[in-house]
């Protein structure tokens, strides 16, 4: 399943306006195989930068947060043409984003108008609706549509994570990106393991996965993890990767969501996923990326 995507190997997820530079990272020995960006969906906004990032030699993918993949409030088909649009134009080989509530007025909108992503209430209606909002983008866009628990404050309904989201991806017949940190906070709201519903999860369907920086804070029940790609990487985040890495046999990219952290950061964080993959990964294609990126760089050299 899935065959036909690229393995696109260590990689960087980051804002195109706010450092570090993708450039300046790609261009030196160690750094990421592939840039993701968020964006907006009109691709003149971010094209340029998007060019420079494919001149320096490795390919993007796209990863907004304008997307309803959940709830009752459908995607604008104008909406969904542009971002079928952008995506031809970058030339990303899939197309990800969280399975959250984006926009809840008529029209389109982006998550920052909400000020955060609202996640799905985990029931069986809710998943009806989001197998509609998923397959509605299916049908517009050219590529895999990849769907990913979107990070927790707060937790709503009973199904436990892995349980919504394989059923999801299985009815749907959409791949899953899955987030370390997103992961860790799920655990943390509902005070729930989410490997106690590991046997619902289509592990085959993970192609991407997502690492990146977080804090904690004191809620009434307990703390509570807070999404913030600028602060360091929790050991609770690195140790569910740690443990997730060995189930997940078809990821085709490892991706360090950096938006905000200073260069030498990321180069650290990127060389200890590599020795994580060379370790832990059950994806011999993932592995292999590793080696044939050493031998890129040698042959440039």
């Amino acid at each position: 399943m899935f065959e036909q995507l690229p393995t696109l190997g260590v990689g960087v997820s980051l804002s195109l306006s706010s450092e570090p530079d993708p450039v300046a990272l790609v261009q030196e020995t160690g750094g990421p195989r592939f840039v993701e960006y968020a964006g907006q969906a009109e691709v003149e906004r971010v094209l340029p930068e998007v060019e420079r990032i494919r001149t320096a030699g490795v390919p993007v993918l796209f990863h907004p947060s304008y997307i309803n993949f959940c709830g009752t409030f459908p995607n604008a088909p104008a909406w969904l043409a542009e971002t079928a649009a952008h995506i031809r134009q970058v030339g990303s080989p899939w197309f990800a984003q969280d399975c959250a509530y984006c926009f809840w007025q008529e029209g389109h909108g982006y998550s920052t108008q909400l000020g955060y992503f609202v996640p799905p209430i985990l029931n069986e209606a809710s998943l009806q609706q989001s197998i509609i909002r998923v397959q509605e983008v299916k049908t517009a866009v050219p590529v895999t549509v990849a769907i990913e628990p979107a990070p927790m404050t707060f937790a709503v309904g009973t199904m436990p994570l892995f349980t919504f989201f394989g059923r999801l991806a299985r009815e749907a017949d959409c791949a899953l990106l899955l987030d370390m940190g997103h992961l860790v906070s799920y655990e943390m709201a509902s005070g729930q393991r989410v490997l106690d519903a590991l046997q619902d999860l289509p592990c085959e369907r993970v192609i991407e996965v997502h690492i990146a920086g977080g804090r904690l804070r004191q809620g009434v029940q307990g703390p509570v993890y807070v999404d913030m790609h600028e602060s360091p990487v929790l050991d609770e985040v690195w140790q569910m990767l740690d443990v997730m890495l060995p189930l997940l046999p078809n990821v085709k990219a490892l991706c360090y969501e950096c938006e905000g952290m200073d260069h030498d950061t990321v180069m650290t964080v990127l060389q200890r996923l590599r020795t994580m993959v060379r370790e832990r990964s059950a994806c011999a294609s993932l592995v292999a990326s590793l080696d044939d990126a050493v031998a890129a760089v040698e042959a440039v050299q």
